[in-house]
């Protein structure tokens, strides 16, 4: 099996032997420049409409998730999160790793992979690995969330079509919500009959799916109609996102969903504000009866 050495990582970008050590060292620090031009000029592109974020602590940078990628696919199974408790106890912000450090790291594998580097089981491993620490810090990164809890009170039910695979951005899409105060139903293996008895049986005010190939759009469609016809909420908002909205812009348009979010800050924000807005607009005809 073909693992990613640094010696290997460091050839394939063209990292002088001698500055190799360095990158290993340079976790804190801003990542050495032949590294951080291969990033910019293809890692950074593919965070298709990637908002300019700001956070309470320091934010973890491109190097970070070269290192938490390496740590991933290390045959030490405890080193990733070793690592990045070590970065958050020095004032890291929790949030900049799960909404930036993580889902690049589970791009790098990707690239890695397409670039003969690692294997199909390094990846495997490395996505794993990248679960488990979101599971391990799941209590942290949730109770660390806005205290004033914006989403409070509100329901949303976050899921991927049946027989799909991909769990890591709907994972970390359920933490964000959590963090910031909402009840949340999600789980990897819905099937169509349980999608339609939550939304029957719960008070559901968002229904999110995620997406990562066009086959499943024909069924995503219908699913959203009748998802839409069996809610106990007739004001329902459907949000799409997924692999395959950095592709399919107008998804939301295609399966007759209210709006399409790529990242996990905002689908949360997107989502309170559409629920908020039809909260408003209910009680001001309420209002003028």
């Amino acid at each position: 099996m073909k693992t990613l050495t640094l010696e290997a990582f460091s050839n394939s970008v063209g990292l002088r032997p001698e500055k190799r050590g360095q990158v290993e060292l340079s976790i804190n620090s801003d990542i050495n420049r032949p590294l951080h031009k291969t990033l910019v000029s293809h890692v950074i592109p593919q965070l298709l409409g990637a908002a300019v974020r700001s956070y309470d602590k320091q934010p973890f940078n491109a190097g970070h998730s070269v290192a938490l990628g390496q740590a991933c696919i290390s045959a030490n199974a405890g080193e990733a999160e070793t690592l990045v408790k070590s970065l958050l106890s020095q004032g890291f912000d929790i949030e900049s790793l799960y909404l930036d450090a993580i889902p690049e790291a589970a791009r790098l594998f990707h690239d890695w992979w397409n670039a003969d580097e690692i294997d199909f089981i390094s990846v495997t491993q490395g996505i794993f690995r990248l679960e488990e620490l979101v599971y391990s810090l799941s209590a942290e990164f949730v109770m660390g969330g806005n205290q004033q809890l914006p989403g409070s009170q509100l329901n949303a039910l976050l899921v991927k079509p049946p027989g799909a695979h991909h769990s890591l951005g709907l994972l970390i899409l359920s933490q964000y919500f959590r963090r910031y105060g909402w009840q949340v139903i999600s789980a990897n293996q819905f099937t169509l009959d349980d999608l339609l008895g939550a939304v029957r049986s719960e008070w559901v005010d968002v229904v999110g799916l995620s997406l990562s190939e066009d086959k499943q759009v024909p069924e995503m469609k219908k699913t959203i109609v009748r998802l839409r016809q069996q809610s106990s909420n007739p004001q329902l908002r459907v949000m799409v996102g997924g692999p395959l909205l950095r592709f399919r812009d107008d998804l939301a348009v295609l399966l007759g969903a209210d709006f399409a979010c790529l990242h996990a800050d905002q689908a949360q924000a997107t989502a309170l504000q559409q629920v908020k807005k039809l909260t408003t607009l209910s009680s001001v005809k309420v209002a003028r009866r």
